[in-house]
């Protein structure tokens, strides 16, 4: 691996690692080949990954080697799904790790393959990312070559492919569930759970879906042992997390590595942001499905029951710093119109329930709210995620919630009729209403 202790992006000046003898001369390959040679190969790297205690970074921060270990228990043929979407546009984190250091991500993938007992791994990711995907073809045809993937593995008897998959499904193309119905060429659709993919996923066989991010952990973990990766971070939230990072001053996002835990205001510096009063009004952690929080809490440990506590998720992992003159009526608004149309639509609670949510906040920052609506946003907040097949419905809610719990000024000024940051122009004529059809 490269000269990085627990850490997955490449550190200035040593990248990218495009190519597999790039890659191989940084020590890359090394712990697969370590594996491979290994008699009790597939439990060593089981051990070292559950040593490691890491959660998984796509969002729900389940822990990795509960999920490996389900799928190796299971018999006959077993599949494994690298999740590289990036569900959410703003996010940056899969594409630049597949631009900067492909073979990172594959060799993961042959090491949670390898654990697991699955023979064929679908890497699955946003068709628009053209850079990323030239990047992993050329990777996959190297790997393949120098018979790093394929029948015998590097010389062993053990046996894994990958097929790539990319795809522009919108943002519930990249949720679990709908992934593998995609894959299936099945319309995209939110699946019931349970059962789990781990118990019936791809082709109703075991499955593990892993986030891209977590798969690049994979070799410096087997290479240096689970106990260093758990060195870094927090006791219940071990190793460095990536963020994508937006805020006044940035051209464009800008992915960083801090360690899990570290306060929010560490990571916006990281990426070169210097957020105070004079530059920014909120911080949004966990992008479009994120929650807002006020910069009295910029030393707010980023790690998952931090952020759980606090309101908020990880989510996709996006940082973003709001201007100062930014209404959080509209910035909710904004955001769950944006989900609203984003929705798979197979349960009525999410199809329906987040548009009248919107429709609701237009209502507020239209001047047509009433101190009632309030009350309804309360009530679908919970109604919404109780009644979803799927996280998207769960945290569809997160942005209203987060915004009139931290926020409730804002909301009581719009009430008012007044636009708190004077920045706000009308988008309803009527009041968002129920009506009773007899």
């Amino acid at each position: 691996m490269p000269e990085m202790r627990n850490r997955v992006l490449l550190a200035p000046g040593k990248g990218p690692l495009t190519t597999v003898d790039d890659y191989t001369r940084a020590g890359g390959y090394a712990a697969l080949r370590k594996a491979l040679a290994d008699p009790q190969g597939p439990q060593a790297v089981l051990d070292e990954i559950s040593v490691a205690q890491m959660r998984g970074r796509g969002g729900a921060g389940v822990l990795t080697a509960e999920k490996l270990k389900l799928v190796a228990r299971a018999a006959g043929d077993k599949y494994l799904i690298c999740n590289a979407y990036d569900a959410d546009d703003k996010s940056l984190i899969a594409s630049t790790l597949l631009e900067q250091n492909p073979h990172q991500i594959i060799e993961g993938m042959a090491l949670a393959g390898l654990a697991t007992g699955a023979t064929e791994g679908y890497l699955y990711m946003r068709a628009s990312r053209t850079a990323a995907e030239a990047a992993v073809k050329k990777a996959l045809a190297e790997a393949l070559e120098r018979g790093l993937l394929g029948r015998r593995i590097a010389g062993s008897r053990t046996e894994f492919s990958i097929t790539l998959v990319g795809v522009e499904r919108g943002f519930m193309g990249g949720e679990e569930s709908t992934m593998i119905e995609i894959i299936s060429g099945r319309p995209m659709k939110a699946q019931q759970r349970p059962p789990y993919p781990t118990e019936n996923g791809l082709n109703e066989r075991p499955t593990v879906v892993l986030n891209a991010e977590t798969l690049a952990n994979f070799a410096a973990i087997v290479a240096q042992s689970g106990q260093a990766f758990a060195a870094t971070g927090t006791r219940t939230s071990p190793g460095t997390k990536l963020f994508t990072v937006y805020g006044p001053g940035l051209s464009e996002g800008k992915v960083v590595e801090v360690p899990m835990g570290a306060p929010l205001q560490q990571a916006l510096k990281a990426a070169g942001l210097d957020v105070n009063e004079s530059t920014a009004r909120a911080v949004v952690i966990g992008g479009k499905e994120g929650g807002v929080v006020p910069l009295s809490m910029l030393t707010i440990a980023l790690d998952y029951d931090s952020l759980d506590a606090a309101g908020v998720i990880m989510g996709s992992s996006i940082l973003e710093a709001l201007p100062q003159n930014t209404c959080m009526v509209r910035w909710a608004m904004d955001q769950t119109t944006y989900l609203a149309g984003e929705s798979c639509g197979k349960c009525i609670p999410c199809r329906t329930g987040v548009k009248r949510v919107a429709g609701t906040l237009e209502g507020i920052t239209s001047s047509l709210g009433a101190s009632s609506d309030l009350d309804l946003l309360t009530e679908f907040s919970k109604y919404i995620p109780d009644g979803s097949l799927c996280g998207f419905g769960v945290h569809a809610v997160t942005p209203t919630v987060s915004a009139m719990k931290y926020f409730a000024d804002d909301f009581s000024t719009h009430l008012a009729g007044k636009c708190p940051t004077n920045t706000c122009a009308p988008v309803r004529a009527h009041r968002y209403a129920l009506k009773h059809v007899l």
